[in-house]
């Protein structure tokens, strides 16, 4: 169960249909109670300046700060978000998504924004998928980062398995993890956050070598999640 800000509880059967609040320009702070996000809004006209959840994703038992600017009369909405459907045996599993909608409303316009917040469950899992952007050697090399302002410090890996029936090369953190085609996680990338930059690199194939048509346009890895708690 997370604890939110106050002394409120998010429990998930809450969300069951859709919440809304409400906020007068007038006052500067307000909370989200439902969810635990504490809200800190301003006010100057008819459209939306800004909006903002930090962070995006939850972990249980953390808290996350809403932000928005607009011209006119805000409305927020959420809503439980439908699970995306499983392609494989890597695909995102044990979370929770909801998305926020922000409706600015002045002379019978309306002008909305949504952003999505996405609390992780015990045993969550998380794609990290690369295109892949080089050759070295016989080796094809996929890179790039997971997104920092998405992702907290909060989140850390567990373990780590290849997607794509490939031997890969995993470097992340400055630390190492040799994959085997058959799937097997490793414990070798474990504590790191998941957050941060990521290289991925596979040997390829006489058949792949021979023929750039048959070599991978991208590179896979289902990681494994845990929780850090928030230090009080």
């Amino acid at each position: 169960m997370a604890k939110l800000m106050g002394s409120e509880q998010y429990r998930p059967t809450v969300l069951s249909s859709l919440q809304r609040a409400r906020r007068n320009c007038s006052s500067p702070v307000s909370s989200l109670t439902a969810l635990g996000i504490v809200i800190v809004s301003g006010c100057v006209g008819p459209t939306i300046n800004n909006l903002k959840i930090t962070p995006q994703v939850l972990c249980e038992g953390q808290t996350a700060l809403m932000r928005w600017d607009v011209e006119g009369e805000p409305t927020i909405a959420f809503s439980p978000e439908p699970a995306p459907t499983a392609r494989g045996s890597c695909a995102a599993k044990g979370r929770e998504a909801f998305g926020f909608d922000l409706v600015a409303e002045k002379h019978g316009k309306e002008v909305a924004k949504q952003i999505e917040v996405i609390q992780l469950r015990d045993g969550s899992s998380e794609p990290v998928i690369f295109p892949t952007s080089r050759l070295e050697g016989a080796e094809v090399v996929a890179s790039g980062d997971k997104n920092r302002a998405l992702w907290t410090d909060h989140v850390r890996v567990e373990t780590v398995a290849s997607c794509q029936e490939r031997a890969i090369q995993v470097e992340h953190s400055g630390k190492i993890a040799l994959l085997a085609a058959n799937g097997s996680p490793s414990d070798a990338l474990a504590g790191t956050a998941l957050t941060g930059s990521w290289e991925l690199r596979s040997s390829l194939s006489p058949a792949e070598q021979a023929n750039p048509r048959l070599r991978p346009k991208q590179l896979e890895i289902l990681a494994t999640l845990r929780c850090e708690k928030e230090t009080p």
